[in-house]
């Protein structure tokens, strides 16, 4: 970061500086999950513009190039929603104890997931089977506000959100 904010203070970009700047601070206040999954899915769309530009130059097809572009654009594009998520805080979070992983090691793409929360609820999810959750971790979950269904079905509801789901991060509770 350092060395950007030479190299724009050499060419005297202000405006880009302050931008920068803003864009940083902006950062700070948004969780591990989206911050990580922005940047992977910026560094995608960089990677397929390039390799995409380099193999439609050598293969002399200005579609591919066009193609590997548009799949650059919406992936930034989808890099661009996260963040506005973010900022708007426009998430719903989950925190809560892993009391139970049902159809982890079964056929399917899913296994339901029973978080105990503090209050003592417990809430079932459904999750990809790919996540690294472990029962009796600490874990903050966190969905689409505007994609959770509530059919006032545990199980329904749960089967309904699946495409809703951001992301999951540890969470180290300190007992003092």
């Amino acid at each position: 970061m350092k060395k950007l904010k030479r190299l724009l203070a050499k060419i005297k970009a202000e405006r880009l500086l302050k931008a920068t700047d803003r864009f940083a601070a902006g950062m700070e206040n948004v969780p591990f999950v989206f911050r990580d999954r922005m940047l992977k899915l910026s560094a995608l769309s960089f990677f397929l513009g390039g390799v995409g530009t380099y193999v439609g130059l050598l293969l002399g097809e200005g579609n591919f190039i066009l193609f590997s572009w548009v799949l650059c654009g919406i992936n930034l594009y989808q890099a661009v929603r996260l963040y506005r998520i973010a900022k708007q805080k426009q998430y719903e979070v989950i925190e809560g104890c892993i009391s139970q992983i049902k159809g982890k090691h079964g056929i399917g793409r899913t296994c339901r997931v029973f978080v105990k929360t503090d209050d003592g609820e417990t809430k079932e999810l459904v999750l990809e089977k790919g996540n690294p959750l472990r029962a009796g971790k600490r874990y903050r979950f966190y969905f689409d506000k505007n994609s959770c269904l509530t059919s006032g079905i545990r199980g329904l509801d749960a089967m309904l959100n699946v495409n809703s789901f951001y992301g999951a991060e540890e969470v180290g509770r300190e007992e003092g």
